[in-house]
């Protein structure tokens, strides 16, 4: 299969070579956009641990001022590669957790002790799961400086859009809601609805999948649990055929 992967070009290069040791063909090209605000205060005073649901919260924290204090606290962090970036930077004690924000809650809990210091989310601007909420409800004391944002890529390259014109990509990688939404407002914008129809769509979940609606109907497939082995899982079998 020719398969096109949007991730944010900082994961893509793993992922691409991954799919190619599978068999596959594959374009990567992003649909979102990583900025880093690199300035934003960080307290750590008091703090108790830090939490990080994506590479992207390590990822700000380089060149930033308090990045070598960040890594004396204690990290939450969701799923392995997380685990493994966090390690890579020289972060002192890395929990790793499962690889959802959802599901690291329970962790967290475990862990951490409502009544000593704050807990702080090194966060996007905009999340899927309001875990700081969640926590601020159960009685935690919570930062959340917001160290990043996603932003939509509006216009495909050239190159892509013929291929997927001409029927040459037979499936897309779809690993979050808010790239699942890029791709539909992208795909319609470009007047590519006949084409995302005979396309295959792996997606981390059925939370992603559900971001398809405007495109139905579509070839879905759903990773069992919501990880990256799961999502290479599916495009082993792909390749199989």
């Amino acid at each position: 299969m020719h398969l096109w992967v949007t991730r944010p070009m900082a994961d893509a290069a793993g992922l691409r070579a991954q799919l190619i040791a599978q068999g596959h063909e594959v374009t990567t090209e992003a649909l979102l956009k990583i900025e880093y605000f690199r300035d934003e205060a960080i307290d750590l005073e008091d703090a108790q641990a830090l939490i990080a649901t994506s590479r992207n919260a390590l990822r700000a924290l380089k060149g930033h001022p308090v990045e070598e204090a960040c890594k004396t606290v204690p990290i939450f962090v969701v799923g392995r590669a997380t685990a493994r970036l966090a390690n890579e930077m020289g972060f002192e004690t890395v929990i790793e957790g499962p690889s959802t924000a959802r599901a690291l809650l329970g962790l967290i809990l475990n862990a951490a002790e409502v009544n000593d210091g704050a807990l702080v989310h090194l966060s996007a601007e905009n999340v899927a799961y309001n875990l700081c909420e969640e926590l601020r409800r159960l009685g935690y004391h919570v930062f959340q400086p917001i160290l990043y944002r996603s932003r939509r890529i509006e216009v495909l390259s050239g190159t892509l859009q013929r291929n997927l014109s001409l029927g040459r990509i037979d499936g897309v990688l779809l690993l979050s809601g808010r790239t699942a939404e890029a791709y539909a407002s992208t795909m319609i914008t470009h007047g590519l609805l006949g084409a995302a129809q005979k396309m295959t769509h792996f997606c981390l979940s059925e939370a992603v999948a559900e971001k398809l609606s405007s495109l139905q109907p579509v070839k879905v497939e759903i990773a069992t649990s919501p990880n990256l082995d799961e999502m290479l899982a599916m495009t082993a079998s792909s390749a199989a055929i």
